[in-house]
């Protein structure tokens, strides 16, 4: 009987430290392994290396050129790799005439995972952020961030719990707000906190929730700055499948007009 009372009471304690103390969840390294063996094991066009950062090291693809002083680091979308055809490795070659680009791994999940489980990982990704514009910023002077999807919330939850470096002169977000069916946005995006100007993008056939709240993004970036723009590439989805140039034309002329 004694015995029984210990161990109910320990179980007890454990239930009451959980509710009080729940173990943080942390990004699956093992499928961020799965994303190096598969796509960035052998880069032909740049070079991989790690950043180490609070929680370890994670994976960083550059393109770097000593004569050029302006970089794009780009934030890919949920689940995907620094590498992925559709837009990132469109966006980290083709800017390449211009900056240097980064593109960074960001922590991901068993797949599967919602809008919802990412938002307890999102203090992994605001470190690697951080440690990856410190880097970026040890070798050049001036910094775009291009984030897609996943990649926005990621972006956004770093300015909301730190700042944007001076350096950092443009934003561009593409496929902003998505979330999956029956979920929303967990806190707004903290628009008041930037103050550079802003490129929103989206597709025709994008996200239910991404289309509908474009007029609302479109007022919130135009209040930033009105050098802030916002594009629909017609035909794309949420992934612009096929439609990587689009995009890349769209950025590049904005950029050149700041």
């Amino acid at each position: 009987m004694k015995l029984f009372k210990q161990i109910l009471w320990l179980v007890l304690i454990v239930l009451i430290l959980d509710y009080f103390f729940p173990t943080q969840k942390k990004p699956d390294l093992v499928r961020e392994r799965m994303i190096y063996d598969q796509s960035l094991s052998e880069v032909f066009d740049g070079e991989h290396s790690y950043i180490n950062y609070k929680h370890g090291k994670f994976s960083s693809i550059e393109i770097y050129n000593d004569d050029k002083d302006s970089a794009i680091l780009y934030l890919h979308g949920r689940g995907l790799s620094p590498n992925d055809f559709n837009l990132a490795y469109p966006v980290r070659t083709q800017l390449s005439d211009n900056f240097n680009t980064y593109n960074i791994q960001l922590p991901v999940l068993e797949k599967g995972s919602t809008y919802n489980d990412y938002i307890d990982i999102l203090y992994d990704s605001d470190q690697r952020i951080i440690s990856a514009i410190e880097y970026i910023l040890s070798k050049n002077d001036r910094l775009v961030i291009i984030a897609h999807s996943c990649g926005v919330h990621m972006l956004m939850s770093f300015i909301e719990n730190f700042y944007l470096q001076p350096q950092v002169i443009s934003i561009v977000m593409i496929g902003s707000g998505a979330v999956d069916k029956g979920q929303k946005l967990a806190r707004e995006y903290p628009y008041d906190k930037i103050n550079i100007p802003i490129l929103d993008i989206y597709g025709e056939y994008d996200f239910d929730l991404v289309r509908k709240e474009a007029s609302k993004r479109e007022k919130s970036i135009k209040t930033i700055s009105d050098k802030s723009s916002q594009y629909e590439i017609k035909s794309s989805s949420h992934y612009h499948e096929d439609n990587a140039d689009k995009v890349i034309q769209i950025v590049k002329k904005w950029l050149s007009d700041k």
